[in-house]
């Protein structure tokens, strides 16, 4: 019987330590955020200002981690094909509502294979231009692209990047034609601007100061509904004649479909408690974001609204990614 009762009592044990296991309250092991971006980004800011405070709110270790390529699929679809059990999680930016109309054959669909935690952040563009462009506002900007159709250059960081689909909705809201030149990169394309190259930009803020400050260019327009803090007397795009214009970069937390709703809500929670704390407060400052910690049915809206929305204007827009 000896040969019996031990693979027997191995099963037993084995058994009752799953029980244990599925008995351990969430989270019982590090969690993973995944930006779908290199390093050095946005997304990787925003996430590691913000991680050591979600630790400490959902009582456990997190771990940032990098995977970029492919317009954002490759760590997107690493997420929507990772377990349902809250420990992969995605950091997620306007391009997981961008990507279904820019990325043929798509590898995941969106939102369906993810359970949208929250939106916890958004900021504007500014919309700069050579200081010696003949326009200082967006009305002469339009006055002037309707009497020179095609005269007009504009930098993006890429095909199909935020600033490109700017441009496309500011070309399509004016009713204007613009000559649109991708760069690799939000720095090359404002540094171009700056030299004249090139007569305009849609970038963040961070990006246009260091030349605003020495004239090297001019801000004409923020593309948010509401004006920034950190440059409150400049009017937005929507103030300058195209009421409703709204071309803003936003980011949020994903989980992979089918993540229990209490998992959820406990996400949601922590990131409350950490987007709330004054340090990381001050921090996100610096991008001039709106920081907002939505709920989850609040997410999901805004990336079923988003995806038809850039559908609507990528497609007749020819706007294709890199």
């Amino acid at each position: 019987m000896k040969p019996l009762i031990r693979p027997l009592l191995f099963t037993v044990l084995g058994l009752a330590s799953l029980a244990c296991a599925a008995a351990d309250p969430y989270p019982n092991k590090p969690i993973r955020i995944v930006v779908p971006f290199a390093p050095g980004g946005s997304g990787d800011f925003i996430v590691r200002t913000m991680s050591d405070r979600f630790a400490a709110a959902i009582k456990q270790s997190v771990v940032v981690e990098n995977r970029g390529g492919g317009n954002t699929v490759t760590g997107t679809e690493y997420v929507a094909r990772s377990a349902p059990d809250g420990y992969t999680l995605l950091f997620a930016s306007t391009a997981l509502s961008t990507n279904p109309s820019l990325v043929p054959n798509l590898s995941y669909r969106t939102p369906e294979d993810f359970a949208p935690v929250a939106q916890v952040i958004s900021y504007p563009f500014v919309l700069a231009a050579r200081n010696n462009l003949e326009v200082n506002n967006i009305p002469e900007l339009i006055a002037y692209a309707k009497k020179n159709p095609g005269a007009i250059t504009a930098s993006t960081s890429g095909d199909g990047s935020g600033a490109h689909l700017a441009t496309a909705l500011l070309k399509e809201a004016a009713g204007i034609d613009l000559l649109t030149i991708p760069y690799k990169g939000a720095g090359p394309a404002m540094t171009d601007v700056a030299a004249g190259h090139v007569d305009m930009t849609f970038t963040g803020m961070s990006q246009v100061k260091p030349f605003s400050d020495s004239k090297k260019v001019k801000i004409l327009a923020t593309s948010g509904i509401n004006r920034m803090s950190s440059a409150p007397d400049v009017k937005t795009i929507a103030e300058q004649g195209l009421p409703g214009f709204n071309a803003v970069v936003w980011w949020g937390m994903l989980a992979p479909a089918g993540t229990p709703k209490e998992i959820v809500d406990k996400i949601n929670q922590a990131l409350k408690v950490s987007l709330a704390d004054p340090e990381v407060e001050k921090r996100m400052a610096i991008i001039d974001g709106e920081v907002r910690v939505s709920t989850p049915q609040e997410f999901e809206k805004l990336i079923r609204d988003e995806v038809v929305r850039w559908k609507r204007l990528i497609k007749p827009s020819g706007v294709a990614a890199r």
